[in-house]
């Protein structure tokens, strides 16, 4: 089974995955998302060896980085920094909240060990990784042109990375909040203004 055909089969595979995991969780079994995908099982244990592989394919495909980010170095020097910020932010939120229920099945189960096994094998980076890292060489770039204040960028990415998780989760587990348009905007002033206080002339 080679070429377009069996691209079309694992899309086919891979989508049921994803439906069946977000209704069942770990507990499901890949005879069910044989039976969702209108496959034999045997065809799935053709193409992925196990149910932590095809869980970290899951999860790769849900959180692939979006095209902004993919493409922020076309917009180095050129657009408004804040308008950057908060569309990076909206996008990589779009993202966590695509991959958050897989991650958490990958995090709470005995899934964990085989898929973060299966995830960090591939030549490619896990995408939240690749996003992070972009995330910084846009930074990095915007600091040579002076456009920002000198700053470690990685974990100032790690952090922008790092807070849509938490504002995912807190959407989950603790109910109403201020509304993401006002956490995004929160954000982009918190990281262009800083916390120390605006000294007057």
């Amino acid at each position: 089974m080679t070429g377009r055909p069996r691209l079309i089969l694992e899309e086919q595979i891979l989508d049921a995955a994803v439906l069946v995991f977000r209704e069942e969780g770990h507990a499901t079994t890949t005879a069910k998302i044989a039976q969702r995908a209108g496959v034999s099982e045997g065809i799935i244990f053709y193409r992925f060896k196990s149910k932590e592989e095809l869980l970290a394919a899951v999860i790769r495909r849900e959180t692939q980085p979006p095209e902004l980010i993919l493409n922020l170095a076309e917009r180095v020097g050129r657009e408004d920094i804040a308008k950057t910020l908060h569309q990076i932010l909206t996008e990589v939120l779009a993202s966590v909240f695509r991959g958050h229920p897989f991650f958490e099945i990958m995090e709470t189960s005995s899934l964990f060990a085989g898929t973060r096994k299966h995830l960090l094998s591939q030549t490619l980076k896990p995408p939240p990784q690749v996003i992070v890292e972009l995330i910084a060489e846009y930074l990095e770039a915007e600091i040579r042109l002076g456009r920002i204040r000198r700053v470690p960028t990685l974990p100032a990415a790690r952090a922008m990375f790092g807070g849509c998780i938490d504002y995912v989760r807190s959407r989950r587990f603790c109910g109403p909040d201020e509304g993401q348009e006002a956490f995004v905007q929160g954000l982009v002033d918190f990281f262009l203004g800083g916390l120390a206080p605006v000294e007057e002339d």
